[in-house]
């Protein structure tokens, strides 16, 4: 049976609304251990613009966690121009929204863009790439401002497998029979949540 592939945002926002799903989906992506994750919240997607002429920020999916990092999760199926100027103003947009005039720069929160890209943006092999404010050198000025792009078109390294290559497949899943299998090979609880989510999504006629 044919399935609604996770990788269209409006059934990626569908999945996010699972807690589960949203805890597992950071902790692989972020490398960061479950127990760190306390909570991971969604959260106002229309991003504060001071002006009426200002561009105002519209995002996928964006979501908090309990250190107060925000999180902003952009699924993009077709390559657009000047798509890498867009997510870096969706960056600085959600870093300077909390700030009004006079006060302190601490209170600013550190700031995660993921996209999940169904193209090629990069000529390298890896699907998942990290990106942070460096010198020339390789030393890191700051980690409040980060990027992170994973590339759905390639392949993941199967002699260096990692927790993302079993997102990687469910992304890209299209019947029944790859969400089973995906399954059947996890002991991961958010994609067993998600698989189990994006069944009874495709079943679902409002969504078709």
């Amino acid at each position: 049976m044919m399935v609604i592939p996770l990788k269209y945002d409006f059934c990626m926002k569908e999945i996010m609304e699972n807690e589960i799903v949203r805890k597992h989906f950071i902790s692989d992506v972020l490398d960061l251990p479950l127990e760190q994750i306390k909570t991971v919240r969604l959260m106002n997607t229309f991003l504060w613009r001071r002006f009426q002429k200002q561009k105002q920020g519209i995002l996928d999916i964006q979501l908090e966690l309990n250190d107060n990092t925000k999180i902003n999760i952009e699924m993009q199926m077709e390559q657009k121009a000047h798509w890498k100027n867009r997510t870096v103003f969706y960056l600085a947009k959600m870093f300077t929204a909390d700030l009004r005039r006079g006060e302190a720069y601490r209170k600013a929160k550190k700031c995660i863009v993921i996209t999940i890209l169904d193209f090629n943006l990069t000529i390298g092999k890896e699907y998942h790439n990290r990106y942070l404010l460096r010198s020339e050198h390789g030393t890191v000025y700051t980690d409040v401002l980060e990027l992170h792009t994973i590339e759905l078109k390639k392949k993941p390294d199967k002699k260096q497998p990692n927790l993302l290559d079993e997102w990687h497949s469910l992304f890209n899943a299209e019947t029944e029979e790859e969400l089973d299998m995906i399954k059947s090979r996890t002991k991961n609880l958010g994609i067993i949540e998600a698989i189990k989510e994006l069944k009874e999504i495709s079943l679902t006629d409002r969504l078709r």
